[in-house]
């Protein structure tokens, strides 16, 4: 049995144009199985997947933990866990180094050879005391975004810029016991369009800054500092980090785009209709009755600012909306097509797949054994005029 979703459009740029009819098949295909597969323990899923093509036209496929390895074939359904680890944070003491635990999370290339990387780093306060007097995971959790370099075809990432790449970091020196995590999280996947290329941070509220998904764009993605956010009017906010602020601190935040509230974990182009497809782990109303429903959803835009009302893709529990006793929780959707022609995947065709992480339940607890699996995926819609 196939779950079909239909969408409904919201906003009005929406209206005139075409629906898209997205449709997935309830059984995945395992891709990577951390117990089986794993190099190391901490060898898991951790993270929506992503792919690019090297020089070679070798396939890489990085869904991974802080210690980020990737998954490498000739083809994306050829992918085979390589043990060499291509990136892992330092572990740094100061939150101002950005360089604690980082997740390697969105990539750009244009000749496969290099390779520019948005990475999802934390900051654990927790673990040093003098910093975090509550040793409370949460309550001393700040969150940035940083970018890398790989010059080898993504074999290996370093940081290149100096002092600190920083894409995305808030405004304010660092503040022991805030009580919940703060700052940006989970980069998308770089999405190329015409002379710029974007991406969705999720903004945690703290001060001045708003909760929400936030788009950055760039002329030149190998340089972290040129990102630009959405400030409600253009890509104007800079989010370099305290020391870039000075006295407009509260300037110094981004705008959520209106319409989506939850992480994006996906935004890619749909090449048949020309729709932007924004994909999204949560739990909304929805169906004919609102019944409060989990799984993954997706929105669609013509201008990545305007987005519909979000519609169920597949109904599966996921890692925030579970009840104990069930066999699987996923998370970190993604939506890939292995026939894209661009060596970043940031476009699909009317056939892709939807990776995620499964948890393999065997208490109420999220565990360490997980898998990457894929769902086959069918999108239909008319041509956008």
């Amino acid at each position: 049995m196939s779950v079909v979703a239909t969408l409904a459009t919201a906003f009005d740029c929406l209206a005139a144009g075409p629906a898209l009819t997205v449709t997935s098949e309830p059984a995945p295909e395992p891709v990577f199985r951390s117990r089986v597969d794993g190099c190391a323990p901490n060898d898991i899923p951790d993270a929506p997947a992503r792919a690019f093509r090297d020089s070679s036209g070798a396939v890489h496929l990085i869904a991974g933990h802080d210690v980020n390895r990737a998954l490498v074939g000739a083809a994306l359904r050829a992918v085979k866990i390589a043990c060499d680890v291509v990136f892992e944070g330092r572990h740094a003491d100061d939150p101002q180094q950005f360089d604690d635990r980082v997740w390697l999370a969105a990539f750009y290339t244009e000749d496969g050879r290099k390779i520019a990387a948005l990475a999802h780093e934390e900051f654990h306060a927790y673990l040093r005391p003098q910093l975090c007097p509550s040793r409370q995971y949460r309550s001393c959790w700040v969150n940035a975004v940083i970018g890398v370099e790989s010059d080898d075809g993504g074999r290996h990432f370093e940081r290149k810029s100096t002092p600190v790449p920083v894409v995305a970091a808030l405004p304010y020196p660092y503040e022991p016991d805030i009580g919940r995590q703060v700052g940006y999280f989970s980069p998308s996947n770089i999405l190329t369009d015409g002379d710029y290329h974007y991406v969705f941070v999720f903004a945690e509220p703290y001060r001045a800054q708003e909760r929400g998904p936030c788009l950055l764009r760039t002329r030149t993605p190998f340089d972290p500092t040129s990102w630009r956010a959405w400030d409600g009017h253009d890509f104007s906010v800079r989010l370099g980090g305290a020391r870039q602020a000075g006295s407009r601190e509260a300037a110094a935040v981004c705008k959520p785009i209106a319409g989506l509230q939850s992480t994006i974990t996906t935004v890619v182009r749909h090449q048949p209709s020309g729709l932007f497809v924004a994909l999204f782990a949560a739990s909304r109303a929805a169906g004919p009755a609102g019944r409060q429903t989990p799984g993954v959803y997706y929105a669609t835009s013509r201008d990545l600012l305007a987005w519909s009302d979000p519609a169920l893709l597949l109904e599966l529990p996921i890692m925030f909306a579970y009840t104990c006793g069930v066999p699987a929780v996923y998370a970190y959707p993604s939506l890939i097509d292995e026939s894209a022609a661009t060596r970043n995947f940031d476009t699909v065709g009317d056939r892709a797949y939807l990776y995620a992480t499964r948890f393999n339940m065997t208490d109420c607890k999220l565990p360490m054994d997980r898998d990457l699996v894929r769902f086959p995926v069918k999108l239909a819609g008319a041509a956008a005029r």
